[in-house]
């Protein structure tokens, strides 16, 4: 017979197996309640990934080529393979030598180009100056000296407002930038108009089309010849060092068409 000790013992063992028994079996026909589902967040994509809308392009389009002695040079090249692949485009060359976005007292391009836009109804511009302009803007009776922040801010002023005409209009702008000159202070001219060219096209939506890789770089030395796709040497500039040969004026001219008129992929 038990003690009062081992009985209370063996009460005590019964007792503590008795509840490990229940918890054993509500532990396991309790029902499983499954985990929330967890929402997966795709990472964003990158701005310099995220692809840009084109914009629509005109079937028939209305060009007007503006510019200096560049766009003399090269508008009657890309008119004429334009217009024997669309004959029904109006195609406009109001080009001047010696002129530019400087001085105004000869030609004044921003107030041309907004008049040539709203007189033809313009989809497209096309915009090749620059070699004139390296000299001191002379306004409300002030001398704005080259090269100075405020003179490029007043340069790139005039190009903006061409742009904004634009845009208002809804109306695209090509902007040709310049290649590296032999003369010095023309030379010096293109390293600060081009980013201001260039800029000025980006924060519109507009096309800059770069000519220094195509003729030569402005950080390099002038050259004037540049090896073809089989490696020959091939003359691309004219005798002053600012024009161009016509081999040159030939690579110009489909660079500029390849952005007016791109190649069907389809």
């Amino acid at each position: 017979m038990l003690s009062p000790k081992n009985k209370y013992l063996t009460i005590s063992l019964a007792m503590m197996l008795l509840l490990s028994l229940i918890a054993y079996f509500s532990i396991r026909t309790a029902p499983v309640t499954p985990p929330p589902p967890q929402t997966v967040i795709a990472p964003p994509t990158p701005a310099s990934e995220t692809p840009l809308k084109q914009p629509d392009r005109p079937a028939v389009q209305r060009i007007l080529f503006a510019g200096d002695s560049m766009m003399q040079g090269i508008a009657p090249i890309i008119m004429r393979r334009l217009k024997a692949s669309h004959p029904e485009w109006l195609l406009r060359n109001e080009s001047q030598q010696s002129t530019g976005l400087t001085v105004k007292r000869r030609l004044d391009w921003v107030q041309k180009i907004k008049t040539e836009i709203v007189e033809h109804k313009l989809t497209t511009v096309a915009i090749f100056l620059g070699p004139n302009d390296p000299w001191d803007i002379y306004e409300n009776r002030k001398v704005i000296r080259f090269p100075s922040p405020e003179w490029e801010e007043i340069y790139s002023a005039r190009v903006s407002e061409i742009c904004e005409f634009a845009k208002e209009k809804k109306v695209h702008l090509i902007w040709i930038g310049l290649p590296t000159m032999k003369e010095k202070r023309v030379r010096s001219g293109a390293i600060v108009q081009n980013p201001i060219f260039r800029d000025n096209m980006k924060r519109h939506g507009f096309d800059f089309i770069s000519t220094e890789a195509l003729i030569g770089h402005l950080d390099q030395p002038y050259v004037r010849s540049m090896p073809d796709e089989t490696g020959k040497k091939i003359n691309l500039r004219a005798d002053d060092g600012i024009h161009f040969s016509p081999q040159g004026l030939q690579k110009i001219a489909a660079a500029v068409i390849k952005t007016i008129d791109p190649p069907n992929t389809n």
